[in-house]
């Protein structure tokens, strides 16, 4: 992983074809070490997809495209190993444990309230690790019904961060699908829709609670912010000022934030221990991110052969052929990787063959808003779906069945949300060709 990782550092600056080709091939390597150590329900959705890869590459003699999705995982790797380092870095900073004392004292309501925002703010930087954050600071003797709110709002918040956050996977899968999309557009258009998530969120579930309550609920994640907005405008002014995307202005920045907070860390023997200690828990985390890397490259994989194959068919054009209004095609896209969740399709495979169908047509839709009409299918997917590794995460850190988390009040806020995104990415796509 971390040759992979150096790789892929050394490609930013210096990019020869003998590095993308040694790329394809230490994937190759790094998949074949990773086999015995996979868990079983990696096997199980990995296996027919891998088939259906291999399948769809015979029949139409795509084997290029198979070694085009190896080298586009190895961009993931880079991307896995970043995050690793993020989270090792997060867990050194005292923003974090200040987060934990917001929640003494306060009513249940209340509680959820900052839940909602707590999850969504933190989750925008750690991800499901915002589970382990915030799971702990519920009481033990909490009774089943409070403990399932908790989780059901705290994955709320925590899947709307997709939407606009970068350090998602989500953000750098559709990147790769939809390139020369400005990483400052799509956090932009994403916190606005964040934004009305969570307006519509509260409004929904905790109208009991007033708004001064809820500021005194959350303005314990002040310490947070100004650390997840210097990131994310770095890798915002990195990708537009340098030409990168925005998975590579992350790959470039993380570790050099990393090395500055370092820096800034007073006495020489707190540096040392903190180095050590961030050092020792990248190298125990990239251990643990193995899955995760497989998925996304198997999907990868089958998206390039599946490219080839749909073009050969012609299924873009019977789809191209029905002359789909612009909200149609929005809600299509949403609706599809959402559903396709409740199923057991993980949202990696469905994003793909989604906008492998869509994105070569005449839609009338512009790129940003394609990306993110898929980040909130994204999103919901991770919220309710039922391969999520989010929905797995919050039934093991709350204690709480994962069917109750997926067909629960989260299911009638996708719908309800859903139908309120197609109204405004439709309306921002008008305003975007009005201009």
């Amino acid at each position: 992983m971390f040759v992979l990782w150096a790789n892929e550092l050394i490609r930013l600056i210096w990019s020869p074809p003998e590095l993308q080709a040694a790329s394809g091939w230490l994937m190759i390597v790094y998949v074949a070490m990773s086999l015995t150590r996979l868990r079983r329900g990696t096997f199980i959705l990995c296996v027919p997809l891998a088939t259906l890869a291999v399948a769809l590459a015979v029949s139409f003699d795509e084997w290029s495209g198979v070694m085009r999705g190896f080298q586009n995982g190895a961009v993931f790797m880079a991307f896995f190993g970043t995050i690793v380092l993020l989270r090792s870095v997060a867990d050194q900073r005292p923003e974090i444990s200040k987060a934990r004392s917001l929640f003494i004292g306060l009513r249940a309501e209340e509680t959820n309230g900052a839940f909602l925002i707590g999850a969504h703010l933190i989750g925008s930087v750690l991800v499901v690790g915002v589970l382990a954050v915030l799971a702990p600071i519920l009481k033990d003797d909490i009774d089943d019904a409070a403990r399932r709110r908790a989780a059901e709002v705290s994955q709320r918040g925590m899947c709307l961060a997709p939407l606009w956050s970068p350090f998602w996977v989500a953000a750098a899968f559709a990147a790769q699908q939809i390139p020369g999309v400005p990483a400052w557009e799509i956090m932009l258009l994403g916190l606005g829709m964040a934004a009305v998530g969570l307006v519509l969120a509260h409004v929904m579930y905790a109208r009991g609670v007033g708004l001064l309550d809820l500021w005194r609920a959350v303005r314990g994640f002040a310490p947070i912010v100004p650390s997840v907005a210097v990131c994310a405008l770095v890798i915002a002014g990195l990708s537009s000022v340098a030409g990168l995307s925005t998975l590579q202005a992350l790959i470039a920045t993380i570790p050099f934030l990393a090395l500055i907070t370092l820096l800034a860390t007073r006495g020489v023997h707190t540096r040392g221990a903190k180095a050590r200690a961030i050092a020792v828990d990248t190298w125990r985390g990239s251990s643990r991110v193995c899955d995760e890397i497989i998925v996304v490259t198997t999907a990868l994989i089958l998206g390039r052969v599946l490219e080839a194959a749909i073009q050969e068919i012609g299924i873009g054009d019977m789809v191209g052929a029905l002359a789909l209004p612009a909200w149609a095609v929005i809600a299509c896209v949403i609706g599809a990787i959402t559903l396709s969740s409740l199923v057991g399709i993980h949202q990696v495979v469905s994003i793909i063959v989604v906008l492998v169908v869509f994105m070569p047509l005449e839609t009338g839709i512009s790129d940003v808003v394609m990306m993110e009409a898929a980040l909130v299918g994204w999103s919901f997917a991770s919220m309710v779906g039922v391969t999520a590794v989010s929905t797995a995460t919050a039934s093991a850190m709350f204690g709480v069945p994962r069917v109750h988390l997926i067909f629960g009040p989260n299911l009638l806020f996708v719908l309800a949300f859903g139908a309120l995104s197609v109204v405004l990415l439709s309306l921002v796509n008008g305003m975007l060709f009005a201009t």
